[in-house]
């Protein structure tokens, strides 16, 4: 009896194995899905950028008189220093290349040039007059800083907040385009004879900032940045080697927020499964 319930048992076991193996080869093919392409952030891209620039700059008279033409005095008055902060419309272009080192990480270099006018007049040359000096005796001399173009080279670092969407920080070295002008005239409060000056420099500082990019289409790259650039300050004499000689340093500092849109050329195609 034991051997036919034994034997009976192993022949279900066995019916059952071959109707399971029957049902799975009777199971219909399904095909892996297909890998979904996306665009790398490595590559060149060029593109243009529109924003403003604030100027931080101010103009401090440090002495009075060439002390080898007229003996050295060093007293400074009033209107010292004076601040010739000014805001501007500005306007550029930027190129660089980025290389994706990590699924979320992106390096790369870039280099900008943008045009400005920051523009700032004020009444008298800072440092030249007494405290009661009329208003309208001042008013004959002025004092102009003017800061045109500026440029930098920077390297960039970028975390992926999202495959299409990037915070950055950039940081480098920056140029900036300044021309100090001074006219003191002998009917003002300072200057024995009519004298005007300006005097032009490139500066060289460094400037750091951040911002966000996004892939808005296809290949173009959509940016709102902001920038702080030190440019230290410029020294210079007006009217060397004159009894109205005026020695003076400019403190120059900048902020400059914008908006840009670049062309990314033939970035590389990964699969993402």
């Amino acid at each position: 009896m034991k051997r036919v319930l034994f034997a009976a048992a192993f022949a279900a076991v066995a019916g059952m194995g071959a109707a399971h193996a029957a049902d799975l080869a009777a199971r219909p093919y399904t095909k892996a899905p297909a890998a979904a392409a996306v665009e790398s952030w490595t590559g060149f891209y060029l593109g243009a950028d529109v924003g403003a620039r604030w100027s931080d700059t101010t103009w401090t008279s440090t002495a009075l008189e060439d002390p080898v033409w007229a003996g050295g005095s060093s007293l400074l008055l009033q209107g010292n220093p004076a601040s010739f902060n000014s805001t501007s419309f500005r306007g550029g272009g930027y190129a660089g290349y980025n290389w994706q080192v990590a699924p979320s990480w992106v390096i790369g270099i870039e280099g900008d040039v943008a045009w400005a006018d920051n523009n700032k007049t004020l009444a008298g040359v800072p440092g030249t007059w007494g405290g009661s000096t009329p208003a309208s005796l001042i008013a004959i001399d002025s004092t102009t800083v003017k800061l045109g173009w500026d440029a930098s080279i920077r390297g960039r670092v970028g975390w992926l907040v999202a495959p299409s969407v990037m915070l950055f920080g950039t940081g480098g070295i920056a140029w900036q385009d300044v021309s100090l002008t001074a006219n003191c005239m002998r009917t003002g409060p300072w200057c024995i004879l009519d004298r005007t000056e300006t005097f032009h420099k490139v500066a060289t500082g460094w400037t750091v900032g951040g911002g966000i990019e996004a892939k808005v289409w296809s290949n173009w790259l959509a940016r709102a940045e902001y920038r702080y650039a030190d440019f230290g300050h410029v020294d210079h004499e007006f009217f060397p080697q004159t009894v109205d000689s005026v020695f003076m340093n400019q403190s120059l500092k900048t902020h400059a927020v914008s908006v840009g849109l670049a062309y990314q050329f033939g970035g590389p195609v990964v699969a993402k499964y």
